[in-house]
């Protein structure tokens, strides 16, 4: 891809006019690169499963359903059996005591997926399920701006994967509902001095002897459940990094370039290319992409990137100064999310550093942007660095779950997947648009009419 001059791509204000989401484009198709650690064992027949009993239908009808995939359903109907979508399309029969809910006129969309969110339903605590509010207004609010679920950590790791995660439905008043993934990511930071990195080639070596000892055990028809290998003490969260049963994310240590403010002048640290090179070392030697999380300089190298089948969270509204000798490939750039996604690399957005201390979390304080009312403006951001506007919403749906860890679960509409759904009034990216209806586990958590916040606004 020939790249803009940066002149024209560090645009200093957004026109907030309507940016029409076509969203007709192909669900990207993940990389896998040969030699990758899956499992110990190829996996079992799965035997027929059962028909699954459902207490309460819903059905949605005569919307514009935005699959998150890329596809868009005109007038079609979306059928919820419980907390699970069960059929989407045109002639999907409707169970006569279901509830109908009437979306002619309307967009029908997957949940918002939030990678980084503080302040709503859950605080700092080490256990995610002590530390949930399922009364929390904060939650109203964030269902207003569209968002159904976000990815709660805690104990991150410094030089080697680790650390607590959870995804977490804003699933108001119901707090069993409230968390249905629980440690799909650990995270790690870069640089890694020599020390760390040969720290690491070792676990991960000692990892790899244990699948090999694994998939011998496995291949023995008088193999014994006691004498089954038990994996290398410590080695869990890089034995799920290299099987695929967890995503890595890689920052920066110390924050990264442009810590603690929004304009600053670009660090001989941070996460350029430098680390962002290294953040892909780590990625060949577990067999796995890893999520690049916050780099400023992935630009530079998409092929790379892709290469490795890593994925990225960007903030496109970010603003680093290159280096004065080499403006056109060093420093932040608009059109970051539009070259990772032209090499074929998912991506989604999170907020810049907030100008008074706030991190790259949006939050129910802070100004334009870092607030619950805008999620979908950033990825409003990405379309104006020149990301195609008729797939923008999987930055905001199916990419993100990818790097939540969550895609079997939520991210798009389609059958077997969990019940987060939006009813909304126009383009999920328009600024004008509004939620009018929130599902969470199938059960209507949010009615713009009955809230406070957007309900004296007709249009």
């Amino acid at each position: 891809m020939s790249r803009m001059p940066r002149s024209s791509l560090l645009i200093a204000a957004l026109a907030f006019g309507c940016l029409a989401a076509d969203l007709a484009a192909q669900r990207f198709q993940g990389r896998r690169r040969p030699g990758r650690e899956e499992s110990g064992a190829a996996p079992a027949a799965e035997a027929p499963k059962a028909e699954r009993k459902v207490a309460a239908w819903t059905a949605i009808v005569g919307g514009d359903v935005h699959t998150g995939d890329g596809n868009v359903l005109r007038g079609a109907t979306v059928l919820l059996g419980d907390d699970k979508i069960e059929k989407v399309g045109h002639d999907v029969e409707i169970p006569a005591a279901a509830t109908r809910i009437d979306a002619s006129g309307k967009v029908v969309a997957p949940g918002f997926c939030v990678v980084r969110l503080q302040g709503v339903a859950a605080g700092g605590g080490g256990d995610v399920r002590d530390d949930l509010n399922p009364f929390d207004p904060s939650i109203k609010m964030a269902l207003a701006a569209g968002i159904t679920s976000f990815l709660w950590q805690s104990s991150g790791g410094s030089n080697t994967p680790a650390g607590k995660s959870a995804v977490v439905k804003l699933a108001y008043g119901d707090l069993a509902g409230m968390v249905r993934e629980e440690n799909s990511v650990v995270s790690m930071r870069v640089p890694l001095d020599p020390a760390s990195m040969a720290n690491l080639r070792k676990l991960v070596r000692q990892a790899r002897d244990h699948l090999d000892k694994l998939r011998e055990f496995e291949g023995k028809a008088d193999a014994k459940p006691e004498d089954r290998p038990k994996p290398p003490q410590g080695s869990e969260d890089i034995l799920a990094v290299m099987q695929g049963r967890k995503r890595l994310w890689i920052g920066a240590a110390g924050g990264g370039i442009g810590f603690g403010g929004m304009m600053m002048n670009r660090g001989g640290g941070g996460y350029a290319v430098r680390e962002v090179r290294q953040a892909l070392e780590v990625a060949e030697l577990v067999g796995n992409g890893v999520v690049l999380d916050l780099p400023i300089e992935a630009w530079v190298i998409p092929d790379e990137v892709a290469a490795t089948a890593s994925m990225a969270i960007v903030t496109p509204r970010n603003v680093v100064a290159a280096d004065a000798g080499r403006p056109d490939d060093t420093g932040s750039n608009i059109a970051q999310a539009a070259i990772l996604d032209a090499a074929g690399v998912p991506v989604t957005v999170t907020v810049p550093v907030g100008g008074y201390g706030g991190g790259p979390t949006v939050g129910t304080g802070g100004i334009l942007g870092r607030d619950l009312n805008t999620p979908n403006i950033e990825a409003a951001f990405a379309v104006r660095g020149g990301y195609p506007s008729r797939k923008a919403l999987r930055i905001l749906t199916l990419d993100a779950a990818r790097i939540m860890g969550a895609e079997r679960r939520i991210g798009s509409i389609e059958a077997g997947k969990d019940a987060d759904i939006l009813i909304l009034d126009g383009d999920p990216l328009n600024y004008k648009t509004f939620v009018q209806t929130a599902l969470v586990n199938g059960k209507v958590v949010y009615r713009k009419d009955e809230e406070p916040f957007y309900r004296h606004i007709q249009r």
